[in-house]
């Protein structure tokens, strides 16, 4: 017997079956009664009346026709579980058994009406009605109510009639009958029962079938998330793919994100309540309800909730769990694609800010007068960069603010640019530089309560954020910088740092005109920061990004082969969080000394950020690629191996987890070498660690 908790057949999936087996058995019935019914005339045509008994024949005849015609009626169209109209499979069931009852109540007409004198008729009628209640319950056993209708209305008359004629052998021919009617009874208890079991049967196999599809489903939804995490650039268009493709494929019946903005005050009213509680709560929500599962869980990027995903997916008793537990993987799915969008936007924000903060300098240096050095410098920055716009106010000899220079979407409006130095109001950036002579940052303008009477204006032109830096001229302020954008919280302690040199450099270009080679200096610098880790001096991702292409294509020019490590030490989070940035720094500092020592002549080290290097080894021979850096990557863990001071009189051993990526016998351009390295990087990483414990 099944388990109690296993999965069973619903009622009307029972009744879907039961017409089918009934419409499948019919027209075997309905022919064997017919040719039953004929055979039958033969004893009973002696001992009866002709017309009495053709009669009979000729409504057994015409019930099984019936039978066959809507056999024939409805062969094409078998009733379903699923059946949207339930009414009529329930009527169809019901005259499935009427017709039924309608043949055993004929059968048993003849002992009520057509029963004969003569005793062997007598015993030949009771053969065959025993023989076609046997038949019935072998073919009926399905459906208990069918065959038990059908034996009762055939059987009882036959035994109250052999009882009823009194004589010892109808007499004991009657007990027989009855005797025979439990036997059948038991018979359809139990066919009852196995049909029931096997339809169970067939019910959990179709579950755990559907189960595993659903799975499989799943699991390629994650993994196609995953896949479009690693290659997406815009978060809405992340969104869009991943939901699209867990409707696509049958995974879920409904997805969508909505984005913070949707949930948070003033809130939309299409928002639904789930949406608002997992917003509220900041955690999955959960409703199953009748077979359809509501769900929504909010999505964070560094603790803070960007967006909520909403879904609406069809469930099988005993899945919530299951789903509950997918829905958490895909979020963290979602999660780390926005992590990395976020940081690849990050990159690209500061390479263009790198780029713009170098063509500041060219501007600085080949500007003929301030007026236009100002005026490209604001043309600059609003081009090509996050910036909204970029404009330059300062204060005439009356203290009212001027526009020197503007650019970028929205400026026009600061041509109705009024504030004064002896304003009451000193909510205003610019005047919250001229009153700190430092730089000022509102990383949230539609929400900062003293920016309330400009809110219309700022949301209508996007201004979200703003930076005001101070301009030096002569070592005096002169004027304010300001720079707006379309992104709440884009001025990170990066971008602060660079706008704030944008400002700097802008006045080292109006103070020294004359000084071309200073600025030509300035400018060298600056490019070699955008390109160089302030750390260790090694090369950064950008500069990385810009020398992967040139390897490249020596090594397609020349027919030779490199290899790309990612080197990442092990326990480094541990120093930073017990001994300080401080000791990580230096760790990190004595690292590069001790892999620059070891190195070959010609390899590439730069960092990426964090405990993350990459060493780049040139000019192998594509026969004995996995040698020579094999070699190499034993030079480079010997210099690991030496313990590092953290501390005075601390010294701690490290440990470090590389994986290689190898051009051409693994890739062929630079994004798949550094995916494949960081992936053998991870699971050289997993791999020691589950050797560790």
């Amino acid at each position: 017997m099944p388990p109690s908790n296993a999965t069973t057949t619903p009622p009307e999936a029972i009744a879907a079956a039961r017409s089918n087996l009934l419409l499948d058995t019919l027209p075997v019935s309905a022919v064997t009664n017919a040719m039953v019914a004929l055979i039958a005339v033969a004893p009973l045509s002696s001992s009866l009346a002709s017309t009495g008994l053709w009669i009979w024949a000729a409504v057994m005849l015409g019930l099984q026709g019936m039978r066959l015609l809507l056999w024939l009626a409805w062969r094409r169209s078998p009733s379903t579980a699923t059946d949207t109209e339930t009414n009529q499979r329930h009527r169809r069931l019901r005259l499935l058994r009427g017709t039924a009852w309608a043949t055993g109540a004929s059968w048993g007409a003849i002992p009520l009406a057509l029963f004969p004198a003569d005793r062997l008729a007598q015993s030949m009628v009771a053969f065959i009605l025993a023989g076609i209640s046997g038949a019935a319950v072998a073919g009926l056993a399905f459906d208990a109510w069918t065959s038990g209708v059908f034996i009762v209305s055939l059987i009882l008359p036959l035994a109250a009639r052999l009882f009823f004629t009194g004589t010892p052998m109808t007499t004991a021919m009657a007990a027989m009958v009855c005797i025979y009617l439990l036997y059948l009874a038991v018979a359809i208890r139990r066919g009852q029962s196995q049909f029931l079991q096997l339809l169970d049967w067939r019910t959990r196999a179709e579950a755990g079938s559907a189960r595993a599809q659903r799975q499989a489903r799943l699991h390629a939804v994650l993994a196609q998330s995953n896949q479009l995490g690693a290659t997406a650039t815009h978060a809405e268009s992340f969104y869009t793919a991943v939901c699209a493709a867990a409707v696509d494929s049958g995974a879920l019946l409904r997805a969508t994100v909505l984005l913070s903005s949707v949930i948070e005050p003033p809130k939309d009213a299409a928002a639904p309540p789930i949406a608002e509680a997992a917003w509220r709560e900041g955690r999955l929500q959960f409703i199953p309800r009748d077979g359809v599962t509501a769900a929504c869980m909010p999505l964070r990027v560094q603790g803070r909730i960007e967006a909520l995903l909403c879904v609406e997916a069809a469930t099988l008793p005993g899945e919530e769990a299951s789903l509950r537990e997918w829905l958490q993987n895909l979020g963290a799915s979602l999660e780390r694609g926005l992590q990395a969008i976020a940081q690849r936007a990050h990159i690209e924000r500061l390479q263009k800010l790198y780029s713009a903060l170098i063509r500041v300098g060219e501007v600085v240096l080949q500007a003929r007068s301030a007026d236009e050095m100002v005026a490209h410098t604001c043309n600059t920055l609003a081009e090509d960069t996050q910036f909204h716009a970029a404009w330059l106010a300062q204060p005439d000899p009356d203290g009212a603010f001027h526009i020197l220079a503007r650019a970028g979407e929205g400026a026009v409006q600061l041509d109705h640019f009024r504030v004064r130095l002896n304003d009451t109001n000193r909510a205003p950036l610019v005047l919250r530089v001229w009153d700190t002579q430092t730089l000022q940052v509102c990383n949230d303008l539609l929400h900062d309560p003293h920016m309330l009477p400009w809110r219309q204006t700022l949301a209508h032109y996007r201004w979200h954020a703003a930076l005001a830096a101070p301009v030096r001229r002569g070592g005096a302020l002169w004027g304010v910088l300001v720079f707006t954008s379309p992104q709440a919280g884009a001025f990170d302690d990066q971008t602060i740092g660079l706008c704030e040199q944008v400002a700097a450099l802008l006045g080292y270009g109006l103070d020294e005109f004359d000084v071309k080679e200073r600025l030509s200096q300035l400018q060298r610098i600056e490019a070699h920061r955008a390109r160089h880790d302030t750390l260790t001096g090694l090369p950064n991702r950008y500069a990385l990004e810009q020398y992967l292409p040139a390897v490249i294509e020596r090594a397609r020019r020349q027919g030779n082969a490199f290899a790309l490590g990612m080197i990442d030490l092990d326990g480094f989070k541990r120093i930073n969080d017990t001994w300080g940035h401080s000791a990580g720094d230096r760790v990190l500092r004595e690292l590069t000394r001790r892999l620059q020592a070891v190195r070959r002549q010609g390899d590439y080290l730069a960092r990426l950020g964090g405990d993350e290097f990459i060493v780049v080894m040139e000019d192998l021979n594509p026969l004995e690629v996995h040698g020579q850096f094999a070699h190499s990557v034993e030079r480079l863990r010997q210099a690991v191996a030496a313990p590092f001071d953290i501390a005075p009189n601390v010294q701690m051993p490290m440990d470090m987890s590389i994986g290689i990526a190898s051009y051409p016998i693994d890739a062929r351009d630079a994004d798949t070498l550094m995916r494949l390295a960081d992936k053998a990087m991870y699971a050289a990483k997993s791999s020691k660690s589950q050797t560790q414990g």
